[in-house]
């Protein structure tokens, strides 16, 4: 059986509990040596979820000289990759500013990738900015704790989904880009 479009639509918004995410995925060239960063902005006086990942491109080449770093708006590194990580994520509360930056080799005295190689490296990431869900009012008995408990674990859930969802992504975008490696080698 089908449902009419408007309830697919309620269906959808109640399962997604109306949240409004602001989100991005994109991937982008670090040339060696370089550092691009991006700027993400969560609502000022509410604390929100800030997560997100990345996963480097070039699955030929060393993930050594990468690192990826989300700072606060004081500069402060509040998360970084692991080193030598081919893919990473992130999930911090918080609001105001922050920059997330990818660095292909090292660059100035807070950071802690390996010397540049020369090598150009095509990095996948994704930021996500997701306003807390409504809490529970008042008093908390048995069922409002089992409730809020279960609001966790579904943006966790959500979480999970939209890295997979992203990494998916990726995996297209490298499949995209060998297949016009090989037509242009091959016709």
């Amino acid at each position: 059986m089908r449902l009419p479009k408007i309830l697919q639509i309620l269906l959808f918004a109640v399962l997604n509990g109306f949240r409004i995410v602001v989100e991005g995925a994109f991937s982008a060239t670090v040339e060696s040596g370089e550092e691009h960063c991006y700027n993400v902005i969560a609502p000022a006086g509410v604390q929100s979820v800030i997560h997100g990942n990345f996963d480097i491109l070039d699955d030929d080449e060393s993930p050594d000289p990468i690192g990826v770093v989300l700072y606060d708006s004081k500069m402060t590194p509040v998360w970084r990759s692991e080193r030598q990580a081919q893919e990473g994520t992130f999930s911090i509360t918080g609001e105001g500013k922050y920059e997330l930056c990818i660095q292909n080799g090292s660059m100035g005295s807070d950071d802690y990738v390996a010397p540049k190689d020369g090598i150009d490296r095509e990095v996948g990431f994704a930021i996500r900015v997701v306003p807390p869900q409504r809490g529970i009012e008042g008093e908390a008995g048995p069922d409002d704790r089992l409730t809020s408990h279960l609001i966790e674990l579904s943006e966790k859930l959500m979480e999970g989904l939209d890295t997979m969802t992203d990494h998916q992504e990726y995996m297209r975008e490298r499949e995209n880009r060998h297949a016009v490696l090989a037509d242009s080698t091959f016709n």
